[in-house]
């Protein structure tokens, strides 16, 4: 199970701690530290669109390029691919492409395409 940014509020406020250890709490929900700061002041906690979950997977990619050689960024990003889009409408023949897919070019292209088809509210895949 996920933490979510709501579930730190209501621990820090049962038991006023100073901090929370968020840890994997993060893997595929790096908005989930700006969710518990607009918590903590206060304000409505934005959840992340689907669109905004594929552009950082698409970011995220491109970052591992350029630290990794193409096989390995592409096969450390389909673990992270996957927790980005859980619960996404289409995310297991998504995951199923990726975790197919060996090169740079065919998992951004898978992206890009998914992305097109959550915009347009469609998609065959």
């Amino acid at each position: 199970r996920r933490i979510s940014a709501e579930a730190a509020l209501k621990l820090k406020e049962y038991t006023d701690c100073d901090g929370i250890m968020v840890a994997r709490g993060a893997m595929g929900n790096p908005w989930i530290f700006k969710q518990i700061q607009q918590g903590l002041q206060g304000k409505a906690i934005i959840e992340p669109s689907p669109i905004d979950k594929v552009n950082m997977c698409i970011l995220h990619l491109e970052l591992a390029m350029k630290y990794f050689e193409e096989i390995k960024a592409v096969r450390e990003m389909r673990k992270h691919i996957a927790w980005y889009i859980k619960g996404l409408r289409y995310c297991t023949e998504i995951k199923d492409r990726v975790n197919s897919s060996t090169e740079y070019e065919d998992v951004l292209g898978i992206l890009n395409d998914y992305k097109s088809s959550l915009i347009e509210g469609e998609g065959n895949f």
